[in-house]
C-alpha cells in the first residue's frame, strides 16, 4: 500500500532516505498537484529535508518542471520553498544542470526579483547566481543574452535597496 502524508514524512527521519525516497517522492508530486494549499506547504517542506541529501538528487530532479510550473504560484511560502529545494540542489557542485533547464529557471526567477516578498527576492537573486555560477563551473556558453537581459533589473533592484 502507499504511504500517508504524515507517515512520509516521519520517514524522513529515517537515517538511510534511498530504500524509501521514491515512495515519498511519489506522495509529494502528487500532493505538489493539489489544488490544497496547505498539502502543497507540507509536501515542499517535505522536499525542502530531502533536498538536502544527494542520495534522493536524481529523484528531486524528475520533478523540476513541476516546481518551475509552481514558481508562478501567489503564496510567497510555496515559492520561497520551491527556491529553497533548487538552493539545496545546487549546493552539490556535482548536480548537473542542462543548459535548457537553466536557461528556463533563469527566466522563471526574473519575475521573482521584484516579489512583494523580500525573502522571495533574496531567495531568487541567490538562485539565479548559483545557475549563473553553475553553468559557467561546467563549461557551457554562458547565457549571455539572459544574463544582460537580467542585469539591469537586478541593478534597479539593488539600487533601490
Amino acid at each position: 500500500g502507499s504511504l500517508s502524508l504524515p507517515c512520509a514524512f516521519q520517514v524522513l527521519e529515517c537515517h538511510d532516505m534511498r530504500e524509501w525516497s521514491d515512495s515519498v517522492l511519489e506522495i509529494i508530486s502528487r500532493c505538489l498537484q493539489s489544488k490544497s494549499r496547505e498539502k502543497r506547504r507540507l509536501a515542499l517542506r517535505g522536499l525542502v529535508v530531502l533536498s538536502r541529501d544527494p542520495s534522493v538528487a536524481e529523484g528531486i530532479r524528475r520533478l523540476t518542471q513541476s516546481l518551475m510550473d509552481l514558481l508562478q504560484d501567489a503564496d510567497g511560502e510555496v515559492v520561497a520553498l520551491i527556491l529553497s529545494v533548487f538552493l539545496n540542489e545546487l549546493q552539490d557542485r556535482g548536480t548537473l544542470i542542462s543548459r535548457p533547464t537553466a536557461l528556463q529557471l533563469a527566466e522563471a526567477l526574473r519575475p521573482l526579483f521584484d516579489n512583494d516578498n523580500s525573502h522571495v527576492q533574496l531567495l531568487s537573486l541567490r538562485l539565479f547566481r548559483e545557475v549563473m555560477e553553475l553553468v559557467m563551473d561546467k563549461g557551457k556558453k554562458p547565457l549571455k543574452t539572459h544574463v544582460r537581459q537580467s542585469l539591469l533589473p537586478l541593478f534597479f533592484h539593488c539600487h533601490d535597496e
